[in-house]
């Protein structure tokens, strides 16, 4: 046996030894209370402020915040902390849930804000657990410090059971039928169900976003008016449907992932959200392009005296449409042929110019889970197998796309 083998190994390294070392801060306790955040309808919804005067035909059980932590918990554990919460959310919930009336946004939220609060110390509290396994884990954490979600080893069976319950609870809420899903509310559930590793609700809560139907004001007995899931205000948001999109990929959970892509980013409502944010501009300019152009030319044609005015007139007219004719016609086939932006899904051949365009936080949203699937080497690309790479390659043939098309492929020029 050499000399070496026989060596004292080295100390570790400071950096190692500080980690190692530094005890976790204690759980912050929620000394700031809660925000009182005022829900903000849907635009160009039918059922935008459903509680206010109905606040003054039925009274309603006050609804208080859940208290803030304590910070005097030197006695008590973890466990019976999350407890205690657990027990006030529920109460919270339990007294929106048996009112008569319709419940306003603002207790909805407060509700749902009490259940944010104690997911955000459940995090926490596993987030300083899985530092103490080692220097190794802490180091291996580090880049994804930001992200406020539950690691994705399997809780203790207590706080399993907390996770599950204050799921369940803010799923109860979501589907009350005298409760209106409102942008804020739906962000603020999917912001709960990511955290905790639950994604699966996206899809239904989504559908219900749509097609719920939401209490006529003042009615006694409560009735309902279906609402119309066409309109633009019934599309889920962008960013709420990423934040979907990638718990289901956390989760790895691959038919969440594409039910939560048929619900939010293929309905016609989001088709029609976009016209309405990137094209309604546009396509009004282009619109009142010839009278514009016509008046331009007609103030033109009395500049020159070469010819008549109004052949002047129609000259000018016909040379500046036909500049922006040419230019709007670039600019459209430069935008809707841009790939630079794809990785692995990309358009098959002959879809219109028009839908690639409408379709294209859908077809980003596809590439994003192909990606998350299948192997992360470029070089490797193209062996994935398996049921769920097959169903996923079926799947994005259906809806007009190619996966892995192979002359663009690198090495495939």
């Amino acid at each position: 046996m050499s000399r070496r083998a026989l060596r004292p190994r080295a100390d570790v390294c400071h950096l190692c030894e500080f980690i190692t070392g530094h005890q976790p801060r204690p759980l912050p306790s929620l000394r700031h209370p809660l925000r009182k955040s005022t829900p903000s309808s849907r635009a160009f919804s039918t059922g935008q402020i459903l509680s206010q005067k109905s606040l003054k035909t039925h009274p309603r059980p006050v609804i208080s915040k859940v208290s803030p932590a304590s910070s005097d918990r030197t006695g008590d554990s973890v466990e019976a902390h999350l407890e205690k919460r657990l027990q006030q959310v529920r109460t919270t919930c339990n007294t929106l849930l048996m009112q008569k009336s319709i419940p306003s946004g603002k207790d909805t939220l407060l509700v749902l804000e009490g259940c944010k609060a104690t997911v955000d110390l459940l995090v926490l509290d596993q987030q300083n657990l899985s530092k103490k396994n080692g220097a190794a884990s802490a180091l291996l954490s580090l880049d994804e410090s930001s992200a406020k979600k539950i690691p994705a080893h399997k809780l203790p069976p207590n706080l399993q059971r907390i996770s599950d319950q204050l799921s369940s609870l803010a799923y109860s809420v979501i589907k009350f039928p005298p409760v209106f899903i409102s942008p804020e509310i739906l962000a603020l559930y999917v912001a709960i169900q990511s955290a905790l590793g639950e994604p699966g609700t996206f899809p239904e809560v989504f559908k219900l976003y749509a097609n719920k139907p939401f209490p006529k004001e003042g009615s006694d007995p409560i009735t309902y008016s279906k609402p119309n899931p066409n309109k633009s205000a019934n599309a889920i948001p962008l960013q709420v449907a990423d934040q979907a999109l990638q718990a289901a990929i956390d989760a790895k959970q691959l038919v969440i992932a594409m039910e939560i892509i048929e619900a939010s980013y293929t309905t016609k409502a989001a088709h029609r959200a976009k016209f309405i944010r990137k094209g309604l501009l546009p396509a009004t300019g282009l619109a009142v392009a010839p009278i514009a152009a016509y008046t331009v030319a007609s103030q033109l044609a009395l500049l020159q005296t070469t010819m008549d005015t109004a052949m002047a007139t129609n000259v000018a007219f016909a040379g500046i449409l036909a500049y922006v004719g040419f230019t709007a016609t670039v600019g459209v086939v430069a935008v809707t042929t841009a790939n630079d932006q794809m990785d692995r899904v990309t358009w098959a051949q002959g879809v219109p110019l028009r839908q690639r365009w409408m379709r294209e936080e859908e077809r980003s949203a596809i590439d994003k889970v192909a990606g998350a699937w299948g192997f992360r080497e470029v070089w490797r690309r193209g062996e994935e197998e398996g049921e769920d790479w097959d169903a996923l390659r079926e799947w994005i043939g259906r809806k007009s796309m190619m996966l892995d098309r192979v002359e663009l492929m690198e090495g495939m020029e």
